[in-house]
């Protein structure tokens, strides 16, 4: 079996004393493993990071063999310029986190590559205002959701099927609610913030309902059924997120 493609490298352990196992989420294949022989170079260790864009050829014996990369070169490096911000450093290792986690390997998901690309390039550019990487973050989130199959239908109202207004979600069938509809029954249900629905003026009252919204599915569909060890690691990152959040 043998691919070339580029890809964002999303984790690495060390195998032995040199050499490493990488995992890459690559546009046009979906997420591979890969052993690398040499990562310890200095030329190696600025093109082996995490979050780093790389291009390389896939090679493995057997289509289910664990393959190697080759030919491997640097393409952008995402990761130099965030390192020393910790939120844009919290909000990119939680997303990471969630594909390395949930996303089955050899399944291709170019659109949602796409969208994550976007959101590196937007959250390491430093005239990017903090409010709006973290509105996209928010977005990126909810966009792994329904590319797992759990996506929420913010199109129209679940009652009255009308898109006027809407300013709620149903946590249980994850659909819009209008303002009209809800009030009655707000404090059960999770509030939809503006910029979710396209609109550019949102405050950071509306990017806490916007957390609570992406946290509230995560955890129904997702973290649930994950290790407790996993669970403590994403909680690490989104407290750091959510903190960020509630102190201003």
């Amino acid at each position: 079996m043998k691919f070339s493609d580029h890809g964002i490298i999303i984790s690495i352990k060390k195998y032995g004393e040199n050499s490493a196992i990488i995992k890459v989420f690559s546009q046009h294949h979906g997420v591979y493993r890969a052993f690398v022989k040499s990562v310890k170079s200095s030329k190696d260790k600025t093109i082996y990071q995490i979050g780093n864009l790389i291009t390389f050829e896939y090679r493995a014996r057997l289509e289910d063999n664990l393959g190697q990369l080759f030919s491997v070169d640097l393409a952008k490096s995402y990761a130099a310029k965030i390192m020393f911000d910790s939120l844009r450093l919290a909000c990119v290792n939680s997303v990471f986190s969630i594909i390395d986690a949930i996303f089955l390997e050899r399944e291709e998901h170019q659109l949602l590559f796409v969208d994550l690309q976007n959101f590196l390039q937007n959250i390491c550019a430093e005239d990017y205002q903090r409010r709006n990487f973290l509105a996209d973050y928010i977005k990126l989130e909810l966009k792994i959701l329904e590319t797992l199959g759990y996506g929420i239908d913010l199109s129209s109202c679940a009652v009255t099927e009308k898109a006027e207004n809407l300013a709620f979600v149903s946590p249980k069938s994850a659909r819009a609610v209008s303002y009209e509809v809800g009030k009655p029954y707000q404090n059960r249900l999770l509030k939809l913030p503006s910029f979710l629905l396209g609109e550019q003026n949102y405050d950071e009252k509306e990017l806490q309902d916007g957390i609570k919204l992406s946290s509230f599915f995560l955890e129904k569909f997702v973290f649930a059924e994950k290790s407790e060890s996993y669970k403590i690691a994403q909680l690490l990152h989104r407290d750091h997120i959510k903190k960020s959040i509630l102190k201003n």
